[in-house]
């Protein structure tokens, strides 16, 4: 048991870089997620920006200024064109990501595209299939499944450590009741709690057969959709999942916590800690305190899943045609809160 609490202890969760990292990246879309995110953690693990472009002519300039990016544009055909970008970094919300990714997979770039992938199916098959029919890697930017406490979740059910996994749990309470999310429909459950429904079938390596989904509204909430969920996943007889969210919590209370049980004990955590019981340890409870984070570690992460799958000729860890099994998944979990029905995932 000494030997065995020692790897436990030393579960490589952490950012893995190939061999190979400096290709040249295009970013398109200079927001906020890309100045706070995406490109600090670029710097940071020394990977290559080559240029940005945005349809603002100032927030592509100011980002290739703060980060010191050689080349910016303000229409992503002349960034398509250059010969030293060889993967694009699309962080557009939706509206014209379909034509982007076309001209992308044509130019022969491989992508990474910011989540959710797409708001209906129609349009992530269309991206898919591009990507396919043109030999390019399309990779999701589901950077959850690499921030440290749900990467190391992931090594201890591999490991079998938990046994035989039968229940999860996962709660969220924020506020995101203003700017876009409030102005985008199903913001809650297709752009927000895409990540958390995608943790589950991450998790069990499993998919979902069912779900049943009650939405709520708060009273006065500036959103168009509601922001209060609270969802079940049925896998089958022995695995189950509740998911609750509340994004329109009054005054500072945020919260953020999972839970998994399985056959041989429990981990509850967060981003960057993780609380274990297992049967039969030396140690009964053990708190662990995990390096790295979830902004802007993970997204070097996603990032280097799809180096590798290049150099390897490999699908990507959360490729294109992959993620369309959570959105499948969202989008029945819509239709549940919309029809008050349980909803067959097939």
């Amino acid at each position: 048991m000494e030997r065995r609490w020692e790897e436990l202890l030393g579960l490589d969760y952490g950012v893995h870089l190939p061999t190979k990292t400096d290709y040249g990246i295009g970013i398109i879309g200079c927001g906020g997620i890309v100045n706070n995110a995406h490109l600090p953690a670029y710097r940071k693990f020394g990977f290559k920006v080559v240029a940005c472009c945005d349809i603002r002519e100032e927030a592509a300039r100011q980002t290739a200024e703060r980060f010191g990016i050689p080349k910016w544009f303000t229409d992503y055909r002349d960034l398509l064109d250059l010969p030293e970008v060889e993967i694009v970094d699309i962080a557009i919300h939706q509206q014209g990501r379909v034509e982007i990714v076309q001209a992308a997979a044509q130019a022969g770039k491989h992508i990474l595209i910011q989540k959710p992938f797409a708001h209906n199916m129609e349009n992530a098959l269309a991206m898919v299939e591009a990507c396919e029919k043109f030999g390019v890697k399309l990779m999701v930017n589901q950077q959850a499944r690499y921030a440290p406490g749900h990467r190391f979740v992931k090594l201890l059910i591999e490991g079998v450590w938990l046994g035989e996994v039968y229940h999860l749990t996962h709660h969220v309470r924020g506020n995101q009741d203003s700017g876009w999310p409030a102005e985008t429909p199903n913001f809650l459950i297709v752009d927000h709690g895409i990540h958390y429904l995608d943790l589950m079938r991450y998790w069990t390596g499993r998919e979902p057969k069912r779900v049943y989904a009650t939405t709520v509204r708060m009273p006065g909430q500036r959103a168009i959709s509601p922001m209060v969920y609270s969802i079940n996943l049925e896998f089958d007889e022995h695995c189950m999942a509740n998911l609750w969210f509340n994004d329109v919590v009054q005054g500072r209370d945020s919260h953020y916590e999972f839970t998994v049980d399985g056959t041989n004990g429990t981990v509850r955590g967060n981003a960057t800690q993780v609380t274990l019981a297992l049967k039969d340890a030396p140690i009964p409870v053990m708190r662990l305190d995990l390096k790295g984070s979830w902004f802007p570690d993970a997204f070097a992460a996603t990032m280097a899943e799809l180096m590798r799958a290049i150099q390897e000729n490999d699908e990507p860890a959360i490729s294109g045609r992959d993620n369309l099994k959570t959105l499948k998944i969202a989008l029945a979990t819509v239709q549940s809160s919309e029809t008050h029905q349980s909803i067959a995932i097939d």
